[in-house]
């Protein structure tokens, strides 16, 4: 089982209140649209969230996509640089030197090399690690870089891995466009980064007691015929937001299904034996699902609300940042608590892993 050691966050950009960015809409909308925006906004959950570029920058046409692409990678590479600087604060060069996974994801850009490159500079890494780098697994992304470093460790118990999520979802708004899933996306997607540390069974650990997680399970399943239910369509003036209505149906109605399946897959005999989760807060709407159809205690969405109101959706990140507050979290919990890391994504998929705390090795 893989142990995930330490997390660390960074939020790039400003934070914004809900109240201010509310302010801008005006310069973006009138009429039934500009009511319904602020109806979104004042029933998102959201109370802040970082961005790159101000509320006027996001609302004014005109931006190209090269130019969105270019803040993009310029702020991808700085927010790599800071992770990594804490990273190297964080960790012996023993830890660093075990690492030989090092899995990337971000969707909301483009740019080759991957911010891999800057990483494994940054960090003098190994030059001969293996890199893998998600982008189209969208929100799912944080979620199953988790699942593929877990299984990885498994053949390498004496390694680590080293996962990192940068998501710049202001970059990606068009506000060419006033479809009402473009209006969804405004109140609720941010900006931030997050890396996470695992290490294999074996591994040589600086504090050997030192409270952590480990993930005791994975499960991953890609639904038939729901394509549409998410994405981005590529366009001149950027990335235009795919966002269905079914989702929120498909949530209430799939969810309880799949998530009996998925228990009785890792031995856990009901949804009250878990005490803790980071679960992607897609939205309001999807949290509540969980917890009112699929029975998701509010103790295992407990982070994901405080995750959704602080900072808003920032995609692959999103669970990574509810996954810190776990870990560095005082409380009663104790070895053998249960929990979840959960995301959706393009696909329409799910990825599911069971964690567990413990004292350490």
């Amino acid at each position: 089982m893989a142990i995930i050691e330490q997390t660390w966050t960074f939020f790039p950009g400003r934070s914004y209140s809900q109240v201010e960015l509310s302010e801008a809409l005006p310069r973006w909308l009138d009429g039934r649209a500009l009511g319904l925006a602020r109806q979104l906004f004042r029933r998102s959950a959201v109370e802040r969230r970082n961005m790159v570029i101000t509320p006027e920058e996001l609302v004014s046409v005109g931006r190209s996509f090269a130019a969105k692409n270019e803040l993009y990678r310029t702020t991808v590479r700085d927010a790599c640089g800071a992770l990594a600087r804490r990273i190297a604060e964080g960790t012996t060069e023993d830890e660093r030197d075990s690492i030989d996974l090092v899995i990337t994801a971000s969707c909301t850009g483009f740019q080759i090399p991957a911010m891999d490159a800057t990483l494994v500079a940054a960090l003098s890494l190994s030059p001969n690690v293996r890199r893998i780098n998600l982008t189209q697994h969208g929100c799912a992304g944080g979620a199953a870089a988790l699942a593929i470093a877990h299984e990885w460790l498994a053949g390498r118990p004496e390694a680590r891995a080293l996962v990192v999520c940068v998501e710049l979802c202001s970059l990606t708004f068009l506000p060419e466009d006033r479809s009402e899933e473009n209006l969804v996306s405004a109140a609720i997607f941010a900006d931030g980064a997050a890396a996470v540390i695992l290490a294999g069974e074996r591994a040589e650990r600086r504090d050997a007691r030192a409270p952590a997680l480990r993930v005791r399970d994975t499960f991953r399943e890609l639904f038939a015929c729901t394509e549409h239910f998410m994405g981005f369509e590529v366009r001149a003036e950027g990335l235009k937001i795919k966002l269905s209505r079914d989702v929120v149906a498909f949530a209430e109605r799939g969810l309880p299904d799949l998530f009996s399946r998925v228990l009785r897959r890792f031995d856990v005999p009901d949804p009250s034996c878990l005490s803790f989760g980071a679960v992607h807060p897609g939205g309001r709407r999807v949290l509540e699902a969980l917890e009112d159809h699929a029975r998701l205690p509010k103790s295992v969405t407990r982070t994901s609300w405080d995750t959704l109101e602080q900072h808003g959706n920032m995609s692959s990140v999103t669970v990574l940042v509810a996954l810190d507050q776990i870990l560095h979290e005082e409380g009663p919990r104790g070895p053998g608590a249960l929990g979840l890391v959960t995301a959706f994504g393009p696909g329409f998929c799910a990825e599911i892993g069971l964690l567990e705390t413990t004292a350490g090795q």
